[in-house]
Formats: C-alpha cells, structure tokens, sequence
C-alpha cells in the first residue's frame, strides 16, 4: 500500500461519510475506494440495526459473493449459526478488525460460513469490519479474497481501522436524515440548516427554530448567521478538520455533538456536506434531533461518575445482559459483577434493575438535579 495513494483514499472516504448519501450509496462508494489499496475480489457490506445487531440492509455486494439467492441462503443457514468473529462480539470486544485466520487458529474449515459459503465460491482469507460507535454497531463490512491469495495484513488492517470512524457516522447520520422523514420515532421533528460557502443561513427546515432556540438562539433570527449557537460553529469547525489532511489523533474526528439545552433536555446535532444548485459541494449541513434514549443513556453513565468497569457492566445492562451474560463477556466472577452493580446503584440512587433502566434512558437531567439520594464524592 503506497502512502501516497493511501492518504487520498483516505481523503476521499472521509468526503463520501460526511457528505449527504444514502446508507447504500456510503457503502458501495467506500468499497470502490478502499479497493484501491486494500485488494480483494469478494465483498458485502450491510446496515445493521444498532439496538439487535442484526443486519437490515440495505445490503450491497458484489456478483462473486452471488446473487439474492446467495443472500437468503446466507441468512437463514449460516449467519446465526456461524459465531467466528460475529459481528455483535466484535463490537463487545471493542475490535474493529478481524481476520478470519486468527478466529480460526488459521484453520479456516473451522468456520460454518468458509465451509458452506466461502470455499465453493473459491474464496480463502476473510477480513470483518465492524462499525460502532458507543458501543452500537452500525454496520458491518466483509472482505474475501480468492484461495490461494496471501493473509490481510496487519498493515491493512490499520487502514481500514482508521477509515471506520468516518464511516460509522456517516451511516448514523443517514439514519437520522431518511429513516423516519422529518420527525424522530418520538415524533419529534428533525430540524436542518444549511449554511452555504460564506457560512451564512441559506435555509432552516423542519423543527430546527425550535432546536436553535434551545440552544440559546433568540428571534428575530439574523440570516448573515452572526447568531447562531457556538454549537453549531463548532460543528463547522468539526467538520472541515475532518476533511482536512490526516494530523495523528485528528484522523477519527467525527462531526458530531451531544448539547444539553435550556430546558435541561439533551440534543444530538451532526454536520455533513451537501450540494449546493449547481451540485458542488459547498454547503454545510446541520442536523438536530432530541437525543434518543441510548443517547441519554451514555450521557446518564458518564455523567454519574462511574469507574471504567462500572461503565462497563451499566452498558450491559443496558443491553439486557444477565449476570451471568456479564460475568463471561467481562471474564469476572458473577459475585463481582453483582459487587459492582450494588456500587452503580448506590451512584446512580436506585435499587434495581428496572430503576436503572428508566434512569438512565429516561432522565435528561444531570445527577445533581435528580434528587438522587446517593452521589458520588
């Protein structure tokens, strides 16, 4: 892989996740551009569903992977029975890659879908990717190449690593824009202003007035936007960092914010490029939507002061996860689990379960507004 062609690809991924593209349109054209540094003859990339983990499409591939056909029988032979580097535990685990050599022990006949799926189509080596961000997957990305072929490398590997960031908010942003047309599943309306090259208003949509002014915005509006909210200028700024050349840490900037209002309720906004009439890229795009209730939920966990393990057994929870679910993802005893959970209730001021639950997704108030009757010191 050169490092010059690397770096424009690069560039290119990060155009193509932060511009306004559907879910299909972000998949397939991300798979044209990582194929030219990173080889491979077969590929399917689908949208999952981030609260299931399981995909819902769309789904693209290409012709070596098979037709529709292929599609069905994958589904409902090997993908629930296949679990070498299955999706939703490579997002538990916090992996971002996974070669299907070393889920195998290098003897890839040990999995379900080489054996059944793979291997007749001549395929050998496999690579996953999975995109999360906040623990949710997203999406999920397989690349195969023939038998024969060498192992993807660890450099490789790295590459597409550094491109999952983008492309994960991309999909979440597309999510947000087409899933549910101009209102969230709470009904609540989505709101979208577009700022064109001189950083100037060129249109409000939907709920955004409504949204401007919980974020501290007042009427009548200037239309030069001199008043818009540091919010939506940090965005902005976000945003053309993302763009720019990659700078060490600056590679996984993702354009997006949580902002707690002046009524105390939280608000997700994401930044994205978009078309202006004669269809360059020119604009800059806003969304903004009430935060979802797993949104809160992160927010909740970390505003109550919990320890990196206590973070982490509340975010299983959150998942339905048993005790004994936590004890073997975490490879803790079910005693210690049970020992840190005592630990978050006594955070977070309740006593179980349940509790938890309708606290943490529920509450848009901060800890010290919610009368909890335990606080962390």
């Amino acid at each position: 892989m050169q490092s010059i062609a690397g770096e424009r690809v690069f560039a290119g991924m990060k155009r193509v996740a932060h511009a306004q593209r559907t879910p299909e349109e972000l998949l397939r054209e991300a798979v044209v551009l990582l194929k030219k540094v990173v080889p491979f003859e077969g590929y399917a990339a689908s949208v999952m569903d981030p609260l299931s983990g399981v995909p819902t499409g769309p789904m693209v591939f290409n012709r070596e992977m098979g037709g529709r056909e292929d599609v069905r029988f994958f589904f409902e032979h090997i993908y629930f029975e296949d679990d070498v580097n299955e999706y939703g535990w490579m997002a538990r685990k916090g992996l971002a890659t996974a070669r299907l050599s070393d889920g195998t022990g290098g003897r890839l006949e040990r999995a379900l879908r080489y054996r059944e799926f793979g291997r007749p189509r001549g395929f050998g080596h496999e690579m996953r990717a999975a995109m999360t961000m906040d623990g949710e997957l997203w999406g999920g990305l397989c690349l195969a190449r023939e038998k024969g072929d060498p192992d993807f490398s660890a450099k490789e590997a790295a590459f597409i690593e550094g491109i999952l960031p983008h492309l994960t908010a991309g999909l979440r942003a597309a999510a947000l824009r087409s899933g549910t047309g101009s209102r969230t599943s709470d009904g609540e309306p989505i709101g979208v202003l577009v700022l064109d090259r001189r950083g100037q208003v060129a249109q409000r949509a939907g709920g955004m007035d409504r949204w401007l002014e919980e974020l501290g915005m007042r009427k009548p509006y200037r239309e030069d936007g001199s008043d818009l909210p540091e919010a939506v200028w940090a965005l902005v700024g976000m945003l053309k960092r993302t763009l720019a050349p990659r700078k060490g840490e600056d590679e996984s900037m993702v354009p997006h914010l949580h902002v707690r209002g002046r009524s105390g309720r939280w608000l997700s906004l994401q930044a994205s490029i978009g078309k202006g009439q004669d269809g360059s890229a020119t604009q800059t795009v806003v969304v903004a939507a009430p935060s979802g209730p797993r949104e809160l939920a992160r927010i909740n966990v970390a505003a109550y002061g919990l320890s990196e393990r206590e973070r982490e057994i509340a975010n299983l929870v959150l998942r339905a996860h048993s005790t004994r679910q936590i004890s073997r993802a975490l490879y803790i005893s079910e005693s210690t689990v049970q020992g840190h959970l005592s630990h978050v209730f006594e955070k977070v001021g309740v006593r179980s379960r349940r509790e938890l639950l309708k606290r943490l997704f529920f509450s848009s108030f901060p800890p010290e507004e919610n009368a909890s009757p335990t606080r962390p010191p």
